[in-house]
């Protein structure tokens, strides 16, 4: 009897175990699948990088002086942006109209002279021609007609000359200028040459970097390389190449063009330079890295949208990527964010480029 009812509690007990165990596969089975977010594996070329500083600066960058000398009326205010062609500093031009008047008025005086002259010389021909004058006579006012043509293309050269000075009162941008600094201020006299302002070009910017001449068989016009601060992170040409270093330093200059607004002129960035060969290989985002003891791994989906684990190898860093070696498919997803909460086989949903993508059922 004991041992009916000992095998009759073994059944149960086994009854309850198989009814636990299908409740919870079917619990399971009814998760729904985990939210995470993906990225590309991507096959590109690799080299070893160098990080090297950068200066953010104008490609034109220039202290304007006036081309005449007077007391200054108006001028631009530090921070103001002026088109080119508008002026950045106004001159007292008083003394400059005053002369331009008296140069027209010898323009005046020399034309009546050359009417004149040119009347004279008829008359005086007329009266030769009747052996009534000597040729000496003649030839005299010739002389003084041809004296008084000069003065007066003198007289205009300097009604010109004049008033080329009196636009050039106006000291007016050559490009669209950013006002950096005021050397002069309103009311201050200023001599020709005399630097009134500094101001540069905001539209027309790049990297100014020193990099190290053992770099230069890696590098070559055109190519893109990384640009970053604190704050922002961009993709650039190199622009120029001055193969030229110097004995102490052993650095040359690179020029890598910007957008503007992209950052600061002035401020301070690191550019990443390849200084090595260039390789095929597989990049990730390293975002997508999971680091335990027994190594590093990521988590790719299948066709299933099934985490698959695969464990990896790092390489050459290359920005905000890093390159891998392991079973990678670059033709899967690559779980950037959530990945540390998965479990081999488990289903998942996914965002990518601002758009959620329900997994399949």
């Amino acid at each position: 009897m004991k041992v009916f009812t000992r095998s009759l509690v073994l059944s149960m007990s086994t009854l309850v175990s198989m009814s636990f165990s299908s409740a919870v596969w079917a619990q399971d089975s009814s998760v729904p699948p985990v939210l995470v977010q993906v990225d590309e594996a991507r096959e590109q070329a690799i080299s070893q990088l160098t990080w090297v500083p950068g200066t953010i600066l104008s490609q034109t960058d220039a202290n304007l002086a006036s081309e005449v000398d007077g007391r200054i009326t108006w001028m631009a205010e530090v921070g103001d942006i002026v088109n080119a062609g508008e002026p950045l500093v106004v001159l007292d031009d008083t003394r400059l109209n005053i002369t331009l008047n008296q140069n027209k008025s010898n323009i005046a005086q020399w034309q009546s002279q050359v009417r004149l002259f040119e009347k004279r010389l008829v008359r005086f021909k007329n009266l030769k021609a009747n052996n009534n004058m000597s040729q000496g006579e003649l030839d005299a006012v010739e002389a003084d007609l041809e004296n008084a043509k000069q003065e007066l293309a003198q007289a205009k050269l300097d009604l010109a000359f004049t008033q080329y000075q009196v636009e050039q009162s106006q000291v007016r941008a050559p490009f669209t200028a950013l006002v950096v600094e005021r050397l002069q201020s309103p009311g201050e006299y200023t001599g020709v040459g005399q630097t009134l302002l500094r101001v540069v070009n905001p539209d027309n910017v790049e990297v100014q970097v020193r990099a190290p001449l053992t770099v230069l068989p890696y590098v070559e016009n055109g190519m893109m390389v990384n640009v970053q601060s604190k704050t922002h992170q961009v993709e650039e040409a190199i622009r120029a190449i001055v193969p030229v270093g110097n004995a102490n330093s052993r650095m040359m200059e690179l020029r890598i063009a910007i957008k503007p607004g992209d950052f600061p002129i002035g401020s301070a960035v690191r550019v990443a330079i390849p200084s090595s060969e260039a390789h095929d290989g597989v990049t990730i985002p390293r975002d997508a890295l999971v680091l335990r003891k027994s190594g590093t791994f990521i988590y790719q989906l299948n066709e299933n949208n099934e985490a698959q684990q695969v464990k990896v190898r790092t390489g050459v860093g290359l920005g905000e990527r890093i390159e891998v070696f392991g079973e990678v498919d670059p033709k899967q997803h690559v779980v950037v964010r959530g990945a540390e909460r998965l479990r081999e086989g488990q289903k998942v949903r996914f965002e990518e480029a601002d758009a959620t993508l329900t997994a399949k059922n």
